[in-house]
């Protein structure tokens, strides 16, 4: 007769007992506050009732879903994930010269809230608020929160979606507690066709956005901004961007990455004020940060706005790069030989040992180049999220809506 073996019983691994989130939340919290006010802050004199609040107002984001039937992949939705707890977790925002994550933001915003508004006894709030860094604003530290968490949507779309392969859209949907959202995630192809150019049959892609809302956007340019470019009926055109502009993009702005230039097609269309005639064409000035790195060089062709080529700011088919040709002889030969047509090498100019050469730039109208955050990008070499940070600190200065609240 056999022997009867026991069945072994299956771990179940860490399974969260109650009260185990509210614990592991109070060492993530107690870590962040001690990072931000010092090591002293008495976190002791919270009750159990004013932590729970804290943790259920912190902001929680789970695993994305597909929205509906969108052509989205589980390898795209995990994706999605991992790089929204990444994004979260970096330490990019200057507060008080101390860099912190968007997760220890919240955390500090959500904290400040409730010392003020939910503890009571006026001993212990004025204990709570006597450390240095605790005279933040409520309201101030709520509205940073917010801007740097519609720049992580931002960045997260940006990272994701390529123009000429997919065009990624995602929705934060509430539910379950107060704080608590899932990622809805679509996603739509882009529409190419095939025109003539200089005799010369080229693909051309039509220019979708990406955005917070589950639906289709395509990038269109209201026609009373062409001028005499256009004569037609439509009071609107759609835009079309050719392969080869996306790879002088990618040539040019080498300093910044992908991610970066997604983020640039997408901020454009929807914010533009006016298209600049110069030689035949439109040029659409590109402006991270708000210094001006170049144009998109456009062409009204069969009824729709087909973005043809990128030039740098010192090429000399610009209007700076024509003025700076005239005050050097610089040829085109010349600027590519030297590539001061990339935005890397304008990056090493040191202004304190070629002053001249950044007069000139000013001169010619090249302006600011140094004011974009070099620095960022230098730490960041290789990390295309890292360097998308160097312009996209300056969102609230820009004024872009390009995700609503």
């Amino acid at each position: 007769m056999g022997k009867t073996r026991k069945t072994k019983r299956r771990s179940k691994g860490n399974v969260k007992k109650q009260g185990n989130a509210l614990s592991i939340f109070e060492k993530r919290m107690e870590v962040a506050l001690r990072k931000i006010l010092g090591k002293d802050v008495p976190l002791n004199l919270l009750n159990k009732i004013e932590r729970e609040h804290i943790q259920m107002m912190v902001q929680h984001v789970r695993a994305p879903r597909r929205y509906g039937n969108s052509i989205i992949s589980k390898a795209e939705l995990k994706k999605v994930h991992h790089l929204y707890q990444r994004l979260l977790r970096e330490e990019n925002i200057d507060l008080s010269d101390k860099m912190l994550s968007l997760l220890e933001l919240n955390i500090f915003s959500v904290y400040m809230f409730v010392i003020h508004n939910v503890v009571e006894g006026e001993q212990r709030k004025k204990t709570l608020c006597e450390f240095p860094g605790a005279e933040y604003d409520c309201e101030s530290l709520e509205l940073l929160f917010l801007a740097h968490n519609k720049a992580l949507l931002v960045k997260l779309i940006s990272a994701l979606t390529d123009v000429s392969q997919k065009i990624f859209c995602i929705t934060l949907k509430k539910e379950g507690g107060i704080c608590e959202y899932i990622p809805e995630v679509s996603a739509f192809l882009p529409i190419i066709k095939s025109i003539s150019i200089n005799g010369i049959r080229r693909p051309i892609y039509k220019l979708g956005l990406p955005s917070n809302a589950n639906v289709h956007e395509w990038a269109k340019v209201d026609v009373s901004l062409l001028g005499d470019h256009y004569s037609g009926e439509k009071k609107e055109l759609d835009v079309y961007i050719q392969a080869h502009a996306l790879k002088r993009m990618e040539e040019r702005l080498d300093g910044m990455g992908a991610l970066s230039r997604n983020f640039m097609l997408a901020i454009t269309f929807p914010h533009l004020k006016f298209l600049e005639p110069y030689k035949g064409y439109l040029l659409i000035p590109i402006e991270p940060g708000g210094v001006r790195v170049g144009y998109l060089f456009c062409n009204v062709i069969d009824e729709m706005l087909v973005i043809r080529t990128f030039l740098f700011i010192t090429h000399s088919a610009t209007p700076e790069g024509d003025r700076l040709k005239k005050f050097t002889g610089l040829n085109r030969s010349d600027i590519s030989y030297w590539k001061i047509d990339r935005l890397s090498t304008l990056f090493k100019i040191d202004k304190e040992y070629w002053p001249e050469l950044l007069r000139l730039f000013e001169l010619v109208g090249i302006k600011n180049i140094q004011k974009l955050n070099v620095g960022v990008f230098n730490e960041n070499k290789g990390n295309e999220v890292g360097e998308f940070d160097s312009f996209v600190g300056c969102l609230n200065e820009m004024n872009v809506n390009f995700l609503d609240s």
